[in-house]
């Protein structure tokens, strides 16, 4: 066989195509150990597709790839916790379609995108949702929560925790770490990792003398080498609003972004805090935000992800066409299609506009039916038929001593009714008919509940927040224009977002259509368990 046939004999860069066609994770770390030239090969390939990841969201131009579940894939979930550690996704608890929360801990093996359920040993957390789960080396750590179990009393409809419990990826175990000192019971917060400390930010908290439960903007910290809680001092002066469920980013080892969150079910925040933790005591500093016309809503329910110098979150597309004009029904008015001012037509936006009859003026070309016709006749004095009477009597009579040919003595019958424009006019008001008759149904279904909302369906798109001059003298963040692509997931909240490997994961979620949640049958169709991957497109040499 010649050399020419053997792999060696390629080029650098097709050798580098063939490795970025395998996963970035074990499978392209076992090739490193081939030879110095794969490593090397490597090595490039992971810049390479980590750079064209950066470079494609930076221009909008990223690739959705959906995974399917199959039937022995995790549970169907939202308000779970995620994070990535080496070559998986590792998920924990999360809300059921019955707002029951899950204890189980599951793991996708992000080489063959496979979900695996490890078997645990240890004590088990308690099932919970809305926690807090973060890697630390080879360790991950999941605190805080809320459950609505029903376990417990009925005057309680829900429970926060204080749980501390640290799971051991090698030895595949859970401990629970006690500490006589600790935060109160807390759960809708954020947590980050920096270097040896877990900062934990905000949340719904119930102290121990309360009753009910405290929205919080305290600060917390744990050190995670002996295990110790410690309530962190900050300024007096301006700080975030208390708040839960807000994004919580590293920007460098001695500063914090929060952006977001919720004050309570109608105060949503799309504000952006910089917390410096240099020194004892540490420091809020508020952030101006730039762009704010390109920024998305319900920052608080779908998670940010830290890319490079941008922030990623995922939001409906908006729709600039506003899909179609919606129908709805006003009970004793007519519809009237009407264009723009002085009747323009073709080409102009049409609107829809209704005619209140009680409050209409009196029109005289009105017909006998009492609705408006499409064509409007001047009818001309005509000379009385031979035999005819020169005078007119009853509502026929519409000329002085002048009888208008074709009106009979009823009033009842004219010879403009018999042509082609009288039969269009007869078949519009039986359409008129047949929609008022349909519109009348629907009133009559939404009034006993049975009526179903047309499900219209939305997609997410990407949204960009520039931190590059976060750290400025002057803090600044700026909401890129965006450039929205339809391809994205269908709308949906509560879902997670992490970073693996060259590539974005998104899991789970409910479906942000309060309408399709209101009148669904079951509520486990609006639950979902896909797995989506935001990655940069291929190419080919």
């Amino acid at each position: 066989m010649s050399e020419e046939a053997f792999i060696e004999a390629l080029p650098d860069e097709v050798l580098e195509y063939i490795l970025s066609l395998i996963p970035p994770y074990k499978d392209l770390h076992h090739c490193m150990v081939v030879s110095k030239r794969w490593r090397r090969c490597v090595l490039n390939v992971v810049q390479t597709k980590q750079r064209n990841l950066y470079k494609a969201i930076n221009d909008f131009d990223i690739k959705w790839e959906r995974s399917s579940p199959n039937l022995t894939s995790i549970t169907k979930r939202y308000s779970h916790t995620a994070v990535v550690h080496e070559d998986s996704m590792f998920v924990f608890g999360g809300c059921t379609c019955a707002m029951t929360t899950f204890n189980d801990l599951w793991r996708l093996d992000l080489s063959t995108r496979q979900w695996v359920r490890p078997l645990a040993k240890g004590t088990y957390p308690s099932p919970k949702a809305c926690s807090s789960l973060v890697r630390y080396k080879d360790s991950l750590v999941l605190f805080g929560g809320w459950a609505y179990p029903p376990s417990y009393p009925l005057y309680q409809s829900w429970h926060l925790f204080d749980e501390l419990h640290v799971y051991d990826v090698p030895e595949n175990r859970w401990r629970c770490v006690v500490s006589a000192y600790a935060p109160p019971p807390t759960a809708g917060h954020s947590a980050s990792v920096v270097g040896d400390w877990m900062i934990v930010v905000g949340g719904l908290q119930k102290p121990a003398q309360a009753v009910h439960t405290e929205r919080t903007n305290d600060v917390w910290k744990l050190h995670m080498r002996d295990w110790t809680w410690h309530k962190q001092p900050v300024e007096d002066g301006p700080k975030p609003s208390v708040r839960f469920g807000q994004t919580q980013v590293v920007i460098d080892e001695e500063n914090l972004l929060i952006l977001g969150g919720s004050g309570g079910p109608t105060l949503h925040y799309c504000d952006a805090w910089l917390l410096n933790m240099s020194g004892d005591v540490w420091r809020w500093k508020k952030v101006d935000i730039e762009g704010k016309n390109h920024e998305p809503k319900n920052i608080w329910s779908n998670p940010g992800c830290k890319i490079g110098d941008k922030v990623m979150v995922l939001n409906r597309i908006r729709n600039g066409d506003g899909g179609g004009r919606p129908i709805a029904y006003y009970p004793k008015t007519t519809w009237a299609e009407g264009g723009g001012a002085g009747g323009g037509g073709g080409g102009g936006a049409r609107r829809t506009c209704r005619i209140d009859l009680a409050q209409r003026r009196p029109d005289v070309d009105e017909n006998v039916n009492g609705r408006r016709g499409t064509l409007r006749r001047r009818w001309a004095p005509q000379q009385p038929e031979e035999g005819g009477s020169s005078s007119s009597s009853g509502s026929g009579s519409s000329n002085d001593g002048v009888k208008i040919k074709g009106l009979n003595s009823s009033g009842m019958n004219m010879a403009a009714f018999n042509g082609p424009d009288f039969s269009r006019q007869q078949e519009s008001e039986k359409m008129r008919e047949k929609r008022l008759a349909r519109l009348l149904k629907v009133e009559e279904n939404l009034t006993k509940g049975a009526y179903k909302r047309e499900k219209k369906t939305h997609y997410l798109g990407m949204y960009l927040l520039d931190i590059s001059n976060v750290l400025s003298e002057k803090p600044v963040v700026t909401w890129l224009p965006p450039n929205n692509l339809k391809n994205g997931p269908e709308e949906s909240m509560l879902y997670t977002l992490v970073e693996g490997n060259s590539e974005l994961i998104m899991f789970g979620g409910i479906k942000n259509d309060t309408g399709s949640l209101e009148f669904s049958v079951g509520l486990s169709s609006q639950i979902s368990n896909t797995l989506h991957f935001i990655t940069a497109p291929s190419y080919v040499i």
